[in-house]
């Protein structure tokens, strides 16, 4: 996944963002190709709002103009479509809470989740303090399941409380869940170590 970040001025996203196909275009990653997937961190000039915006690359413009700069079009995932909005009403002057939130970083790492007493092999596409998204392998869960999450630390593995809070059905590429991570003493300290450690490693902030 590439992963980038760009101040745009408040007219030019305004102007790029088209909210009934739920696409914005972007002056950065115009290297990349058709449906690579992108984490771009989206700020609006003259304001301290950021905001995250993933998806996947619908068009490249490899060269431009001053008024036509190069970049992509970008294909949100439906659980960055909120952010996008945030940020349009951001550009147009319209006050909005803002709270930065902690970070998350971009991570493939391998997870052991428990569901129903079935044992799931998943892979994260990012990880925070507070939780995960996964990509998810055949019927999704539904959001409010409570889900077991499994950590090795030691000798001995450490069961990690979660539920789902979103899902994103698709293709076998495509499924994804996000879990929020329930506080639970010694494993969810193991979670928050595994993620100082990621950001640690040097990954890009997602």
């Amino acid at each position: 996944m590439h992963s980038v970040s760009v101040v745009i001025e408040p007219a030019q996203y305004l102007a790029s963002w088209r909210e009934k196909n739920g696409t914005v275009f972007l002056p950065v990653l115009s290297d990349t190709r058709v449906g690579d997937e992108v984490a771009v961190r989206v700020g609006i000039l003259g304001h301290a709002i950021r905001a995250t915006l993933s998806g996947r690359v619908a068009l490249v413009r490899r060269m431009g103009r001053p008024s036509l700069p190069p970049g992509i079009d970008l294909q949100l995932e439906r659980n960055s479509l909120a952010a996008a909005y945030f940020l349009a009403a951001a550009a147009r002057g319209v006050p909005v809470p803002f709270q930065e939130r902690a970070p998350r970083w971009i991570a493939e790492l391998p997870l052991a989740i428990e569901r129903g007493g079935a044992k799931v092999e998943v892979m994260t596409l990012n990880v925070s303090e507070g939780g995960c998204a996964v990509r998810w392998p055949g019927q999704l869960p539904l959001v409010g399941d409570e889900l077991a999450v499994r950590l090795k630390e030691g000798l001995f593995p450490l069961v990690l409380r979660s539920v789902v809070c979103w899902n994103l059905p698709g293709s076998d590429r495509d499924r994804s869940v996000g879990l929020k991570i329930l506080p639970d003493g010694r494993a969810a300290r193991a979670w928050k170590k595994l993620v100082d450690g990621v950001g640690r490693s040097g990954a890009h902030p997602a």
